[in-house]
């Protein structure tokens, strides 16, 4: 499934040709710098525009007319890639092959149009009501992410380990913050959005390029801007590494250990991180869930996760209080062996055979396709699914043993729980 790309008015459109699926998948997503001044509004933006448009002022009419459309899904994604974030909204729906009368592409085409570009406005401003609801929600939403210990733990290890880089920044901010938007403000960002970046189009489908192409043009305006420039710092870990605690009534420890590497994504050792990652902790079949939480029963979870697009690597784990300096050095001691090439062949081969699985799982759904292909296209990386799975199958022990030498510890943040007790609070 290789895309077939249309350039439309400085947009572009990324179409993969596909009758594999009883669903399609249409989406427009905006590149833009990761910017502590806007952070928050960009948050706000989407929910807001998803809440009525002028043909249908409201969620009712938007959730009445989508249920028309044989119950096509609509959502805006939000994720943040290298010291990007990638915003957007993006439809499934019904392939033309099972609808009566034919494709429904050119409705769901007008619709998102519709969120992103004909919003309703109150006074030639986004409504009151609306962003009120929504800075409730994301305030609900910045007040759970508190109360949730594995996560917060995480979240203070990104920021120690990034201090002063875009990527160390929540995408919910801060309470306050979000507090201070007005309807007013947040118009204005929307309007600056609109005439600084062009999105970025995808197409999962058996319709083809041309007449999307053709669908896309009669549906949006005229688009001025241009994309940021991808970006993201990649580097070593400069100095000691950064160690703190906090204390909070929960019953659990957790543990989050950041680490950073010079490899990212558009480097030729990242299938060999990717490998590293995934022997080391990233599957019921590597060594810190094997090791130190089964043999040794020193965690209730131990997991490793790779930011391939940042060059960074965390370690959560949670434990009993009691249990974090030796649980700690158990850590890095599984991290140790693989730098001096403890790797068994059978380590190896089940690291490559889950990342393979994951491989497959892409081209079996058409979003997780359209992320792909739009995340290398960031990057500047002509790849296929199928190519970035046979990347994976040449890595060897000693290429994983080369990319743990650039990988070091660079902050470690350990959230105690001061209350008694041995409940799982993941």
């Amino acid at each position: 499934m290789q895309p077939i790309i249309r350039e439309i008015g400085g947009a572009k459109l990324f179409c993969i040709p596909t009758d594999k699926f009883k669903s399609e998948y249409f989406s427009l997503r905006f590149a833009l710098e990761l910017n502590e001044a806007n952070n928050h509004l960009t948050t706000m933006l989407l929910p807001v525009l998803s809440r009525g448009t002028v043909t249908h002022p409201n969620l009712l009419s938007i959730n009445r007319y989508l249920d028309e459309l044989y119950s096509t899904t609509v959502s805006t994604p939000n994720k943040r890639m290298g010291d990007m974030r990638c915003i957007g909204v993006s439809a499934d729906f019904l392939g033309s092959r099972y609808v009566d009368g034919g494709s429904i592409l050119p409705q769901v085409i007008d619709t998102v149009a519709e969120i992103v570009y004909r919003p309703r406005l109150d006074n030639g401003c986004f409504c009151p009501e609306y962003v009120e609801i929504e800075k409730n929600t994301l305030c609900d939403s910045i007040r759970a992410s508190v109360n949730n210990p594995r996560g917060y733990a995480s979240h203070r290890c990104r920021q120690m380990l990034c201090e002063g880089e875009p990527f160390a920044l929540s995408l919910i901010d801060k309470e306050a913050v979000v507090r201070a938007i007005t309807p007013e403000k947040l118009y204005e960002h929307y309007r600056f959005l609109l005439e600084n970046a062009t999105p970025i189009f995808c197409y999962v489908g058996s319709t083809s390029a041309d007449e999307v192409a053709a669908m896309i043009t009669n549906a949006f305006p005229t688009f001025h801007g241009r994309n940021a420039p991808y970006r993201a710092e990649i580097k070593r870990v400069m100095g000691a590494p950064k160690r703190a605690e906090e204390a909070m009534p929960f019953c659990q420890g957790n543990l989050a250990i950041g680490l950073r590497t010079d490899i990212s994504a558009v480097d030729s050792e990242a299938p060999a991180l990717l490998v590293l990652n995934e022997l080391f902790g990233g599957s019921p079949a590597s060594k810190l869930f094997l090791n130190v939480r089964e043999k040794r029963s020193l965690c209730y979870s131990c997991s490793s996760q790779a930011h391939l697009f940042k060059g960074l690597m965390f370690v959560r784990a949670g434990m009993k209080p009691e249990n974090r300096s030796i649980a700690e050095e158990a850590i890095l001691t599984e991290l140790d062996a693989v730098k001096r090439g403890e790797i068994s062949d059978i380590e190896l081969e089940a690291a490559k055979r889950s990342l393979d699985h994951m491989c497959r799982q892409v081209q079996d759904n058409p979003a997780a396709i359209s992320a792909f292909y739009l995340g290398r296209d960031m990057i500047g990386k002509n790849e296929s699914p199928e190519d970035f799975r046979r990347s994976l199958s040449v890595v060897t022990a000693s290429d994983v043993v080369e990319v743990a030498a650039r990988l070091d510890v660079g902050a470690t943040f350990f959230l105690n729980g001061t209350l008694e007790g041995e409940e799982d609070e993941e």
